[in-house]
């Protein structure tokens, strides 16, 4: 494959990285760069659900419904180690309500003019009732009728096995089945990895760079780090370039000078994590899906021994990746959970963590934030600059038949035939996946005997690398059994992680690849020990430790309300 059939992907989270393995599979050699660390945007800030998208049955989205629903069943099979099945409940307070505004929702999605006057100008019942909910989740399972999940069921409020919801205000829940992505940030280096491999296999070039900028010159992309654009790193000719920054496509257009009209029109979600252990034994082991006052509806989620709370759906202008969680959202997040569970008393004060970004939507100046389509759509533009093509919005569910949608469209122009092996192929992983619980804690047992590390150690690489991790345990050299202060992760590993997973950064580490940033207790000197781990490999010096590790407690501070004990 000759080097100058390179493709450039600007943008390394979801997408962008699902679209290098795809072009790989199709023998495409692919560098991708990014201004910041992968899955920076809103692939971190997500709700972490792989979901069929029941909202977007109000809207008539039915197509993206279909295709939601059948990515989910292929990533329950192809990432379990990822993917988990999680069941949800809707709470119910009436039979009949909802169904105008409802009705004018649906129509709403097709364009049908007078419906946005109709729903100013009179006052319909918001809040969704049984039949129409009963209805609604009929229309889901036959969506989902070949996969495995349990079909809805309508239960009475105090039903035992139920989340212990608000008596008071609601009298049934409606259960549906849907899935939960815990960490898509080593989801996506996951992926990476498996580029790495595909690469590898048939030799192709692959490159990742982070933290770097793009100048065009002509048709040439000049690549450079942020700290030094003086310094040209690498320079190419690429065959298309592919525009996967997310929300931030509009900025990443205009600072490679090339004309366009308004694109994205992204709006922000915030979400908090709470380890009330109340609101967490309420809760169980299903998933809350309720509406809010103002009729949006919001997640209350388990989150391993944490609850995870989200979304708001408000519009933004500026940088995508400067936005925060406001006060009024966290209020608005807290008192939607004591409407659902008032005997938990949630408050601020309770908050652990918050975060917030922005979803790469199309730019729709009017209307509802909540209308704004979640489907997805390509961009082309041909001129001085050669071949570029923009992705407009795309999910966490979908990233895989965005890729191929992607895929298809590049190598058609190119004159290539498109094949895919993505429907079947593992996740890095997922390979021998315990197929049981008793099968799990048993290979889990052998791996604490193997390497003499306790239990919780082994559990929590697992959940970052799934089967993987014994491979990468056994080419530690003389593996200890030293650990990074306050955590579970042994210091080996985390070396072998800044060498082989792109780690550039304290915040890369933390927030990233190791995902301490959602551990309930964060210490200064696991910041420390981390930050000896990226001397030792050589990317930093031991005399910037003190201000990185200062500089880093105000970044969390600020993007994440985390203290650091």
């Amino acid at each position: 494959m000759q080097q100058s059939e390179r493709v450039l992907i600007l943008g390394a989270g979801i997408n962008g990285v699902a679209i290098a393995r795809e072009l790989l599979l199709n023998n495409i050699p692919v560098c991708i760069i990014d201004q910041g660390d992968l899955s920076q945007g809103a692939t971190s800030k997500s709700s972490r659900l792989i979901h069929g998208g029941l909202r977007y049955l109000e809207y008539g989205d039915f197509s993206l419904v279909k295709e939601s629903v059948h990515e989910r069943g292929i990533l329950l099979k192809l990432a379990p180690h990822f993917v988990k099945p999680l069941r949800f409940a809707i709470p119910l307070a009436h039979r009949a309500s909802g169904v105008t505004s409802s009705g004018l929702r649906f129509l709403s999605g097709f364009r049908v003019p007078g419906t946005h006057w109709l729903s100013t100008k009179f006052s319909f019942s918001s809040e969704r009732g049984l039949y129409l909910v009963d209805m609604g989740l009929t229309l889901y399972d036959w969506f989902a009728s070949k996969g495995t999940l349990p079909k809805h069921s309508v239960h009475d409020v105090g039903d035992t096995g139920l989340p212990q919801i608000n008596t008071d205000k609601f009298r049934w829940m409606a259960c549906y089945s849907d899935a939960q992505m815990r960490f898509p940030e080593r989801f996506v280096v996951a992926l990476l990895h498996d580029c790495q491999k595909i690469a590898n296999e048939r030799q192709l070039s692959f490159e990742l760079l982070t933290y770097q900028r793009l100048k065009l010159n002509g048709r040439t992309a000049q690549i450079s780090s942020i700290h030094a654009p003086e310094q040209i790193h690498e320079e190419f000719e690429p065959t298309v370039i592919i525009n996967a920054s997310g929300a931030c496509g509009d900025l990443t257009l205009q600072q490679a000078e090339i004309p366009s009209e308004r694109l994205m029109g992204g709006t922000k979600g915030s979400h908090i994590i709470t380890f009330n252990q109340k609101l967490r034994e309420a809760l169980g082991s299903r998933a809350i899906y309720s509406e809010a006052s103002d009729g949006r509806l919001v997640f209350i989620l388990p989150f391993e021994n944490s609850t995870l709370i989200g979304t708001t759906d408000v519009r933004v202008k500026g940088n995508p990746l400067d936005v925060t969680a406001t006060p009024d959202e966290l209020e608005y997040l807290v008192g939607m959970v004591n409407m659902v569970f008032p005997q938990v008393g949630l408050t601020t004060d309770d908050i652990n963590l918050h975060y917030s970004g922005v979803r790469p939507l199309p730019y729709q100046p009017q209307g509802k934030a909540a209308s704004i389509s979640r489907d997805h759509s390509l961009k082309e533009y041909e001129g001085p600059s050669g071949w570029i093509v923009t992705l407009v919005g795309g999910k966490l569910t979908s990233w895989r038949a965005f890729a191929e949608k992607v895929t298809n469209r590049i190598l058609k122009k190119l004159g290539k035939s498109y094949f895919t092996e993505s429907k079947t192929r593992l996740i890095p992983g997922a390979e021998g996946y315990p197929q049981t619980e008793d099968i799990l804690k048993a290979e889990q047992d052998r791996l604490c005997q193997k390497y003499q590390l306790s239990l919780e150690s082994i559990q929590a690489l697992w959940h970052l690398q799934g089967t993987q991790i014994e491979e990468i345990l056994d080419a530690l050299p003389d593996l200890s059994t030293d650990l990074i202060t306050g955590t579970v992760i042994p210091r080996q590993y985390v070396l072998w992680t800044i060498q082989h997973e792109w780690a550039e950064t304290l915040g890369d580490l933390v927030e990233r690849r190791l995902m301490l940033v959602f551990d309930e207790t964060l210490k200064e000197a696991t910041l420390k020990d981390l930050a000896d781990c990226l001397v030792e490999s050589g990317k930093l010096s031991a005399d910037e430790i003190p201000t990185l590790i200062a500089e880093y407690q105000q970044h969390l501070a600020k993007f994440y309300g985390k203290a650091v004990s």
